[in-house]
């Protein structure tokens, strides 16, 4: 089968792509005749295996349950007094500041009112997408390999978000969150008419009104199709880049083994570099994906004019830490009554 020799070359550009973690299928189904590689089909049966990137993705659903379980110990109130409300720990700290910003920054100045509403969504997509990639920097595989001496532990990790698959899935999170949060704060009437701009009240406008509301409802598919889209695209782009690097030692030690070595120098001053600049796309990702969910959650289960009139004098979006004072719970975001 083709997915498993590809799992048996061990060229650097391979290390991108999935690969199966053992040699049978768990589950083998007749869908026809002909192959679909893109899903996994060939000789018309559908063979499913458990593949790095699916571990990966299970690895990081595990590490923010862990991670979170001990921030949420660190962070929950003990004693009496404002010595209560302070998070104890660096690391907890760290993480109570990025919850804070992913709150204040992201979702309280599109979502309003609604922000604590759903805030648990929005810190999950995005911590679950943060640690699916930075682990996916981490060469899980290569290290497995250095204590074993087995080789065919050398494709194992990757990044999860570098799999299509998983990015279709949380773009489908997207967009049922999307039309559930809608429905339910605008009410089904309200949400399925806000997708034509112009009403139905004018028989006139019907010829405009149908192809708008088609429209409507197909940019909002698109959008987030393109959400998993460059998600996937940019986290792929980043590992060809630093394989096709690594990739570049190899070519060069087939001519001379001194060739070879100094390529290797430059590609590793290289690779710190890009390993860096990946670093950083990881976080960049993580935030454009949930600040363009929140965007378009907002965009149907907001009234912004409504949202501006009920603002507090004293809420995030026009002052800074004074609303602290008011609300202790403010301390800290992860702190419960």
């Amino acid at each position: 089968m083709p997915l498993l020799v590809a799992s048996t070359d061990h060229s650097p550009i391979t290390h991108v792509l999935p690969h199966p973690l053992h040699e049978n299928p768990i589950v083998s189904v007749p869908v026809g005749e002909g192959d679909i590689p893109a899903l996994n089909i060939f000789d018309g049966r559908y063979d499913f295996f458990i593949t790095n990137h699916l571990m990966m993705s299970v690895v990081g659903a595990v590490t923010v349950v862990l991670v979170f379980a001990y921030v949420a110990s660190r962070v929950r109130a003990k004693g009496q007094g404002l010595e209560a409300f302070k998070t104890r720990g660096r690391v907890a700290q760290l993480f109570e500041t990025m919850c804070s910003f992913i709150r204040d920054e992201v979702a309280r100045p599109n979502l309003g009112h609604l922000t604590d509403k759903y805030i648990y969504y929005i810190w999950t997509i995005f911590f679950f997408i943060l640690f699916c990639n930075v682990i996916g920097l981490v060469p899980i595989g290569y290290i497995m390999q250095s204590f074993t001496g087995n080789t065919a532990f050398s494709h194992w990790g990757g990044t999860a978000t570098g799999n299509l698959s998983l990015n279709a899935v949380l773009a489908l999170g997207s967009f049922i969150a999307i039309l559930f949060i809608g429905i339910r704060e605008t009410g089904a009437k309200t949400f399925f008419l806000h997708f034509n701009p112009i009403g139905w009240d004018d028989p006139k406008m019907l010829l405009i009104g149908i192809p708008l509301y088609a429209l409507e409802w197909i940019g909002l598919i698109i959008k987030c199709v393109v959400l998993a889209m460059r998600l996937f695209g940019t986290m792929m782009a980043g590992h060809l880049v630093i394989a096709a690097f690594v990739g570049l030692v190899f070519t060069a030690a087939e001519f001379s083994h001194a060739l070879g070595y100094g390529v290797e120098l430059s590609v590793i001053g290289g690779g710190i570099v890009l390993t860096l600049l990946e670093l950083f796309i990881c976080f960049l990702q993580a935030f454009i994906f949930t600040f363009l969910t929140v965007l378009f959650i907002a965009m149907t289960a907001v009234h912004h004019d409504d949202h501006h009139e009920e603002e507090h004098p004293f809420s995030d979006e026009s002052q800074m830490d004074i609303d602290k004072l008011i609300d202790p719970k403010r301390l800290g975001p992860l702190v419960h009554e």
